[in-house]
């Protein structure tokens, strides 16, 4: 029998590097999708090349050299990483037409298959279970889960850091300038790479409110120089800059947990935390739903 998904608290104190991939996939349900559908990753990685739509494989090939260029696995053509990613990606597309692909994809594949050491098979399924459990309807045409998301960051934004929000409102810059890259690579090209995987290792048990809460701590740590910023392209350029120097997992996931909040915060804090469980839960039925259909 599988053992059960480690506890919640252990995971905000970190996985162990060699441990990383086996607790995702356990976490996720992504190991026992593959259990239930063995042989399904060889077979629709096979169909991919002549099955995913023109327009979509030619949008994955154009990014693939863009994603992590610096980092070994994708510095070149001939490098190890940039086939598995394309495998990744267009066994995806192919899997999941109602997402096929958008950018950002190829930064949460290109993570995964980083962290699982370019094991495809492992980064496709824990890919399907991203987009439809961990950050579900991120990744649609409507795009409704970021939609939907960048509306409870706002609240809880308001109500962690409510002079921060009202500087951003005064100078006319709107949230989703910064959230919609953070949320749609869930914060893969905004935070040094261990960093997101401490914030993975928690996003993957207890699902998108992770995002939120990391996002308003990132917010808390310059909140200083945004308040300084006095109109919007140097608020700009500060809020782009969020998190790029984040070597610190342990501090970030630690401001992330809100502590010190006072009695109102708490309330929205364990109102979110109720809404997040049950989305998540219907989330992971639906997505096992979907795959029952495929065995």
């Amino acid at each position: 029998r599988d053992p059960p998904s480690p506890p919640s608290g252990l995971l905000w104190r970190g996985v162990p590097p060699m441990l990383r991939s086996a607790v995702w996939l356990r976490c996720t349900g992504a190991q026992a999708l593959r259990s239930a559908l063995p042989g399904y990753y060889d077979v629709i990685s096979a169909k991919a090349s002549h099955c995913v739509p023109p327009g979509v494989a030619a949008e994955i090939e154009k990014d693939l050299l863009r994603t992590y260029p610096n980092h070994p696995h994708f510095s070149g053509v001939d490098s190890p990483g940039v086939a598995a990613l394309r495998a990744v990606l267009m066994s995806f597309a192919l899997h999941c037409p109602r997402v096929g692909y958008c950018q950002a994809l190829n930064y949460v594949a290109a993570m995964l298959l980083v962290a699982t050491a370019l094991d495809e098979e492992s980064s496709f399924w824990l890919l399907s279970c991203i987009a439809e459990q961990s950050a579900p309807e991120f990744y649609t045409h409507d795009m409704t889960g970021i939609t939907a998301h960048q509306e409870r960051f706002g609240e809880l934004l308001e109500a962690i850091l409510p002079h921060l929000a009202a500087h951003l409102d005064r100078v006319g810059m709107p949230l989703s300038f910064v959230t919609t890259n953070w949320f749609m690579t869930l914060f893969a090209n905004s935070l040094p790479s261990e960093t997101v995987m401490r914030v993975w290792d928690v996003l993957f048990l207890d699902g998108p409110l992770v995002l939120s809460l990391v996002g308003v701590a990132l917010m808390k740590f310059g909140a200083a120089e945004v308040m300084a910023a006095q109109n919007m392209p140097e608020v700009a350029q500060h809020l782009s800059a969020l998190g790029s120097h984040e070597w610190d997992a342990d501090a970030l996931l630690a401001a992330a947990c809100f502590k010190g909040a006072d009695k109102h915060q708490r309330a929205l804090l364990t109102k979110m935390r109720k809404q997040n469980r049950a989305a998540l839960v219907a989330a992971r039925r639906t997505h096992s739903e979907a795959i029952s259909r495929l065995i």
